[in-house]
């Protein structure tokens, strides 16, 4: 899988203690497909989670940028982990589907907050996405209202269930 993650603080605390080494590229490759669509699915559901909880009206730039990109990147990698995983399980491969299908359902809110949604359903991070907007848009995009975070996060669940770590 040659799928590319920036290694950052935030992204490791998504990943927990015990899968933070799968946001570095050597362990990735090394991992089974069920490990990976494992963790990924894992570490969307907590950044999901955080997302909401965030005091994006206190923190500075550099700090919101830094979530942004880590919620990307699990999304990213959920994609890539559970399309290569997907092959050998339906339900997987219909929450990934799902997933693709959200992303492009909410571009335009998406795009709103510096996020573009690539034509595979991938998320590409504006590099001045923090800087240009208001951070009291990503308040209310990740608020505990939203469709969106609400919809991805039952997706990645299912994901989560039904990954066998052996495979």
């Amino acid at each position: 899988m040659s799928l590319s993650i920036n290694s950052t603080l935030t992204l490791r605390l998504y990943y927990g203690a015990g899968n933070s080494a799968l946001t570095k590229k050597a362990a990735r490759s090394e991992a089974t497909c069920g490990t990976l669509s494992f963790a990924d699915s894992t570490a969307l559901r907590t950044a999901i989670r955080r997302l909401k909880d965030y005091k994006w009206e206190e923190v500075d730039d550099k700090s919101a940028q830094e979530r942004l990109m880590a919620f990307t990147d699990t999304v990213n990698a959920t994609i890539d982990s559970s399309s290569h995983y997907g092959t050998n399980d339906s339900s997987v491969k219909n929450a990934l589907k799902e997933i693709k299908n959200l992303n492009k359902k909410h571009a335009d809110e998406l795009k709103d907050i510096g996020i573009t949604v690539k034509s595979d359903g991938t998320l590409s991070l504006s590099s001045s996405a923090a800087e240009n907007l208001s951070h009291s848009k990503f308040k209310e995009f990740f608020g505990n209202d939203s469709s969106y975070l609400n919809s991805l996060y039952s997706a990645a669940k299912k994901i989560n269930r039904k990954v066998d770590i052996r495979l």
